[in-house]
């Protein structure tokens, strides 16, 4: 059976925002069109198989370019899509030309001249200000014509997108929330000054937008045809507000900053910080003992802002203090390399099953499930945990989850496992799946055995879970054994 939906109403809700005085043009409506996507999201409990056919509707913009602005999650998993214009009854076959998941923008084409025709594609603005008004157009749910609201701006900082779970600076807008404008543009002057994309289940007026800087970043990125994305520092640190803490360092009195507790492995710090520095400026900014740094018009935002105009291979100054000695360093920016992906669209999850045992990576689109509105609430804690405290160490890359047990004679008193996290096997930490999979498959030892994070130990003779294999991938009609990624 079909499913409708609205893109954006599952993991966000999307925004419906208002027209500054003046900012309605005949232009302006024929530029934002509508974006009607089918859609096969990968089926995150049965790995080996794509879920039901869908469809969803979102908004986007024509640019300059010619090319089509609009969310990333209008436009994830896609299978086809179309685009319409205001008043135009055609709808017309558009393709994917980069995604970024992370920033949750995307860029669509549509081949066909009659689209383009007597179309006037939109610029780009600056920066709103606080207390600007802001217009945002598009077609949210509840009826089918063009939707112009308004709104003000009525806070600037850096938090999550939803969609991948990545902190950014987002826009919030003093507006009403409908479903159906994600990727629809938010505009000031007659220019792009946002790009709608989520909102919060339950709070009245709370919306936000995609600001200028990440988009200007996603649309240089795009330029080469491959998508590298927003760099990380790839640490943790803990603020610096108690003044014995400060003491206690060798901090001078007009010394200010953040310390590090934690440094991810391959990460952009790793082999250059270490747990107990203290990152007291960046880029030649002050890092106050909050992690905030000045912003614009008198304001302050946390110091990972300067990331947003750097790309993966750009170098970035840290000024730290180590051991009660001032230095300065440098170092490389990459990506920050995650223990979880929460980031995992456009592709088939990873899966490997021995003996019946379901395992996979610990991922934010497994914990999302089937109800992605509410899944921080319906998610198993022990799972939840990991996303928020884990960060990657030489020696363990990936959280692996033993989802649940096929059924058969070979693993009978296992089949009530599930949602158990993987920490050793045969007694031998595992660091990521293809780890896991060597360790089995290589294993001389009669019987394998997988240790959890609740302390117990599953047991299954090598011998015959390899030879069960092939009357349990038939008997639950599974075609392969592991996804290809691990073949």
């Amino acid at each position: 059976m079909k499913k409708t939906r609205v893109a954006g109403w599952c993991v966000m809700l999307a925004l419906a925002l208002p027209p500054a005085a003046g900012a309605k043009s005949a232009a302006i409506d024929q530029a934002v069109v509508k974006v009607i996507t089918v859609v096969s999201d990968p089926n995150y409990d049965m790995p080996w198989q794509a879920g039901p056919q869908g469809m969803q509707s979102g908004s986007g913009v024509v640019i300059e370019s010619g090319l089509i602005l609009t969310n990333a999650h209008v436009v994830t998993n896609e299978t086809f899509v179309q685009v319409q214009r205001q008043g135009d009854p055609a709808k017309y076959p558009a393709r994917v030309v980069m995604a970024g998941h992370e920033c949750d923008l995307a860029l669509i084409e549509v081949a066909d001249p009659k689209f383009h025709k007597d179309l006037k594609p939109l610029g780009f603005g600056e920066m709103p200000k606080l207390r600007d008004k802001v217009a945002a157009y598009g077609y949210p749910i509840g009826g089918d014509k063009l939707s112009i609201t308004e709104g003000v701006v009525s806070r600037i900082e850096m938090g999550r997108y939803s969609h991948c779970w990545k902190s950014l600076l987002l826009i919030q807008i003093d507006a009403a929330i409908n479903p159906g404008n994600s990727g629809g543009p938010v505009i000031k002057d007659d220019k792009i000054v946002g790009i709608a994309f989520q909102g919060i289940g339950g709070a009245d007026n709370v919306g936000y937008m995609i600001p200028p800087p990440v988009i200007r970043h996603f649309l240089k990125d795009a330029q080469d045809g491959k998508y590298d994305g927003f760099p990380a520092l790839g640490f943790e640190f803990q603020n610096l507000e108690n003044p014995q803490h400060r003491a206690a360092l060798g901090m001078a009195a007009n010394q200010s900053g953040v310390m590090v507790t934690r440094v991810g492995f391959s990460s952009s710090a790793w082999d250059e910080l270490k747990p107990g520095d203290v990152i007291m400026a960046i880029e030649g900014q002050q890092v106050a003992n909050d992690g905030t740094i000045p912003f614009t018009g008198g304001e302050r935002i946390m110091f990972s802002y300067v990331l947003i105009g750097k790309f993966p291979g750009d170098p970035l100054r840290l000024g730290i203090l180590r051991g009660g000695k001032d230095q300065a360093i440098t170092v490389t920016l990459n990506n920050e390399p995650s223990i979880i992906s929460t980031c995992e669209f456009d592709r088939m999850p990873t899966y490997y099953i021995f003996g019946g045992f379901v395992f996979s990576p610990l991922t934010l689109n497994y914990l999302q499930g089937a109800d992605p509105r509410q899944w921080w609430y319906t998610a198993p804690v022990e799972l939840r945990y990991h996303l928020a405290q884990d960060i990657a160490t030489s020696e363990h890359q990936q959280v692996i989850v033993l989802q649940y047990v096929l059924a058969d004679e070979v693993n009978v008193g296992y089949h009530d496992v599930e949602d158990e996290v993987v920490t050793k096997v045969n007694g031998e930490g595992v660091k990521d799946m293809k780890d896991l999979v060597a360790r089995i498959g290589s294993s001389k030892s009669q019987y394998i055995e997988i240790e959890t994070e609740s302390g117990d130990k599953l047991v299954l003779a090598a011998t015959d879970a390899n030879a069960a294999n092939p009357r349990i991938m038939a008997r639950y009609r599974i075609p392969a054994d592991r996804s290809d990624d691990l073949k």
